[in-house]
């Protein structure tokens, strides 16, 4: 793993074996202030222990200021269970991970809810869901959100349309060149309305068998290095973080960057570079948070699913103007201005 900031200012941290693996198990509440903290289960596989434990702390705190950003009334949190690289992950073995997790989770009494995230999907939160109630993006069928997918990309569609609203002075993606990086769930669904919409789109994952996707739309397919130096309008990492970091950044050609990847930037000082060099970042917890927004609404506030949609739409693009348009008065980059915001709220609600 590249060497990243990692913040150390957690409510609550704790790592322990799981009763059914022995898998280690680690849950990192970064704040509750504003509310139950609330992220992602991550189930992967890591070459050091410590890799997982970094993920554990940024993905928590990127959660709080994700939150708080949004004002959603909740705080932030985060779990990942680290596999070694030559573990096997079996159903079995996943199941019984999940309820190790379950057993941990319900253990912190509604502190923490746990959600989908990478290794994990809405069913699996459904088996969480058996043994605990504090959990997030569990299925339909079991009255939930039915994951943050959908959610997730109905917010980052509104990000880069409210986006290119300030930045090119338009109202449609057609004609711009668009570069997708990661075509997971998100990334396809993003590519795929752009495609529709007449963009002019270049794709890539690190999995080539998603090219037949490109062939599909129409759309180029390159490789992950050559979409880092490749002109565009607009630059959306769907992929993994750590993206934008001291090598990549001065590489990157692109007047707007925008995506539903977490922790683009490997250190905030990247931000600084981005605006030196005139290219306008939305900070991926003001564009990613459509997940959260979109499930705490059905599962937390009982929204009906277009009511949510239609919540997450509005709150993200009143989110992403109001984010673009300080940073330009105040004269600081929009990380800066985003973890403002954020930290404005955090400290109101420290002194009530």
């Amino acid at each position: 793993m590249d060497t990243y900031a990692v913040p150390v200012d957690h409510e609550h941290v704790q790592i322990r074996p799981g009763r059914r693996t022995g898998l280690p198990i680690m849950i990192a509440v970064h704040s509750t202030i504003l509310g139950p903290a609330i992220g992602g289960l991550r189930i992967k596989h890591y070459e050091n222990m410590s890799d997982g434990l970094a993920d554990v702390l940024r993905l928590s705190q990127a959660m709080t200021l994700k939150a708080a950003a949004i004002d959603n009334g909740t705080g932030g949190g985060k779990a990942v269970v680290p596999l070694p690289t030559d573990l096997v992950l079996t159903s079995a073995l996943k199941e019984a991970i999940l309820l190790d997790v379950a057993d941990f989770v319900h253990s912190l009494d509604g502190t923490y809810y746990a959600a989908p995230d990478v290794g994990t999907g809405p069913a699996d939160i459904d088996i969480i869901h058996r043994r605990t109630p504090y959990v997030g993006g569990y299925s339909k069928e079991a009255g939930g959100a039915g994951g943050t997918t959908f959610g997730t990309f109905v917010g980052v569609d509104q990000a880069i349309r409210s986006a290119i609203k300030i930045v090119f002075g338009r109202d449609t993606v057609s004609g711009l060149s668009i570069v997708i990086i990661g075509l997971g769930g998100i990334g396809t669904l993003l590519a795929e309305i752009f495609a529709k919409e007449g963009a002019e789109l270049s794709v890539t994952d690190i999995n080539p068998e998603r090219k037949d996707l490109a062939d599909k739309l129409g759309a180029r397919w390159m490789s992950p290095e050559e979409t880092l130096v490749s002109q565009c309008d607009i630059f959306v990492p769907c992929a993994l973080g750590g993206i934008l970091n001291k090598e990549s950044v001065g590489d990157i050609k692109a007047r707007l960057i925008c995506g539903a990847a977490n922790n683009q930037l490997a250190s905030d000082d990247i931000a600084a570079e981005l605006t030196r060099r005139g290219i306008v970042y939305v900070p991926d917890f003001i564009a990613n948070t459509g997940g959260l927004m979109y499930a705490t609404a059905v599962e937390l506030r009982h929204y009906s699913e277009a009511a949510a949609a239609e919540h997450t739409k509005s709150s993200i693009d009143r989110n992403v103007r109001e984010l673009l348009e300080r940073a330009e008065k105040l004269g600081m980059t929009t990380n800066a201005a985003a973890i403002e915001i954020a930290e404005n709220r955090l400290r109101a609600a420290a002194l009530r």
